[in-house]
């Protein structure tokens, strides 16, 4: 899926809004990109929110379709080469449109004291250069965002060093948010929180610390001590996200025009046919793996038939993998599991959950009505209610879906790990349960309206589950095994969030059992190669030579994860 510029009226209008109100305009500037000269904070901040979310989306298709959240066609060498579009659109939109604005903004919002702009750019900031060292390890950093005063070609910083200029925005956020005064300070456009005229900027600073305690999460391979002192002290002070009020997350909309809804509900649901796979490895991990279905099931994955061809010129049609030998790659994961990973399809369901393997590569065939697709959550389409029919324009929520950048349950599962590895404050069995639990509220109850459907899940529903779960974990007999179910129950609950589960992997191999490339070719990317739109602009940025090349923070053994 490649993610398309549907909002872009809706931007333009947030910008004419806020921005300084001139009716002249020089002909020979574009008008739809304020110049340092016509930028006020308010245009400006508005217009940093709105691109800092299509950052996160670029960066979440290639994160989610390595970890096969999402379907990936082909091997990582031919997907992940230096000209994706999502890598290179994720590049230019960090720094261009994010980093490079809140360069702008920061000198104008302390002219006028915005300190809330100021504060709430920086965090963004942060999230932004954390992110960009996570996918690609060294990158431009102290000799770019300088404008025409700085350096043409500006070298990489290590990414350790990138990560701590991260951390030090994230110091200055508090001190900006200090410094508010309920008097003199200007308010802002919170399109995250609605925190527009707060003077305590409550919610900004939960989300500020819980990217701290990220960051030491990330680095506990490289400096345990480190990261269990850091993130000791930030549960003592207990200023973090811990309930779904405070989960940071970008809310669409349901207009057309302009257009504002979710950007996967417009790629399947407005279009005139689905165009996207669900990973039959995500399906089966919702259903046949634990044997139950999963209560988040019907809310992620919509399905548009309920049922498979039988016939076999059918099926060489539109599965055309249905009579091929199982991949040799699966046999090391079928052996230590109970139930074998899926291959082709989930015939064994035999009720349509219709999907692709991860890497496959063969020719896409006539099945686009029948294939199963994104669900109520988190792109606001149906609500899986066995109706078995094709998705259409204006169905479900209507695209009023999420991003769902950091969410409560995220916290918990990471403070899981944490206490597992690390020893904190913390019990990662306690967490884990939370984990789960908070995750199933926040899907279940994303869709508005259940008393209109019959198939919905509830509260025993959730018990049922969370009752097998922690009977496992507690039968686990090392931290190893515990680590593959807290990993597991991870992965599920981010679902649309691409950047988590990416780094989840690599630093801690799980999910454990994912399912192998279907030619079982290629290494993992443990990180993502620069892209050829700065590459080739840059002469002091030289290419890496490969996929294999590990960001700072990820000391693992080179092949650990497939």
């Amino acid at each position: 899926m490649k993610i398309k510029n549907n909002n872009l009226f809706w931007l333009l209008a947030l910008i004419l809004v806020f921005s300084c109100e001139t009716t002249e305009l020089d002909i020979l500037v574009d008008p739809n990109v304020p110049t340092p000269t016509t930028l006020n904070e308010n245009g400006s901040l508005n217009l940093i929110q709105f691109n800092f979310q299509a950052f996160f989306a670029e960066a979440t298709e290639a994160g989610a379709e390595a970890v096969r959240s999402e379907y990936m066609f082909d091997t990582y060498e031919v997907n992940f080469n230096n000209s994706n579009a999502n890598i290179a659109s994720m590049w230019t939109t960090g720094y261009a449109d994010v980093l490079n604005e809140v360069e702008a903004l920061i000198p104008i919002a302390t002219t006028s004291g915005s300190y809330r702009h100021i504060g709430v750019a920086r965090i963004i900031k942060a999230y932004t250069l954390m992110t960009l060292v996570d996918y690609f390890g060294d990158v431009p950093y102290s000799e770019a965002l300088q404008g025409d005063t700085g350096t043409v070609f500006p070298n990489v910083d290590s990414g350790s060093d990138v990560y701590d200029a991260a951390f030090a925005e994230l110091d200055l956020a508090l001190a900006d948010f200090a410094n508010i005064d309920s008097d003199l300070t200007p308010d802002f456009n919170d399109l995250f929180y609605g925190e527009d005229s707060s003077d305590t900027m409550d919610k900004w600073t939960k989300f500020l610390n819980t990217l701290k305690l990220k960051y030491y999460l990330n680095k506990r391979l490289i400096d345990p001590a480190g990261s269990t002192a850091g993130i000791n002290a930030i549960l003592a002070a207990g200023d973090i996200i811990t309930s779904s009020a405070d989960d940071f997350r970008w809310v669409s909309g349901t207009s057309l025009n302009p257009q504002s809804k979710h950007p996967y509900y417009v790629e399947e649901y407005e279009a005139a046919n689905t165009g996207e796979y669900i990973p039959n490895y995500l399906m089966w991990a919702l259903t046949l793996e634990k044997g139950t279905d999963d209560p988040r099931l019907r809310y992620y994955t919509y399905r548009q038939v309920n049922s498979f061809p039988t016939d076999a010129a059918t099926l060489d049609t539109e599965i055309d993998c249905w009579n091929d030998p199982r991949p040799a790659t699966y046999a090391p994961i079928d052996a230590m599991q109970a139930v074998p990973l899926p291959f082709c399809s989930l015939f064994g369901r035999g009720d349509g959950y219709w999907g692709r393997d991860h890497a496959n590569n063969q020719g896409i065939p006539p099945d686009n009505t029948k294939r199963t697709t994104f669900g109520v959550y988190p792109v606001g389409g149906r609500f899986d209610d066995n109706d078995a029919e094709r998705v259409r324009s204006g169905q479900g929520l209507a695209g009023a879906g999420t991003w769902p950048i950091m969410l409560d349950s995220f916290v918990y599962f990471m403070r899981a790990e944490a206490s597992l590895y690390l020893g904190t404050a913390d019990d990662a069995a306690a967490m884990l349960e939370q984990g789960v639990r908070s995750s199933m509220e926040t899907v279940i109850g994303f869709l508005p309206n259940p008393g209109d459907f019959t198939n919905t899940s509830d509260a025993t529903d959730i018990n049922d589950y969370v009752t097998d779960l922690m009977a496992s974990y507690m039968a686990a007999t090392n931290d190893t095994e515990r680590m593959a179910i807290i990993g597991k129950e991870y992965w599920l609950a981010m679902y649309g969030n691409g950047v988590e589960g990416y780094n989840l992997y690599r630093r801690t191999g799980a999910p454990t059992n994912l399912q192998p490339t279907l030619l079982g070719t290629g290494g993992f990317p443990r990180s993502f190669l620069y892209p050829n739109v700065t590459v080739d602009r840059n002469i002091n940025i030289t290419q890496k030579p490969g996929l294999s090349e590990q960001v700072f923070w990820d000391n693992n053994p080179a092949g650990f994860i497939q």
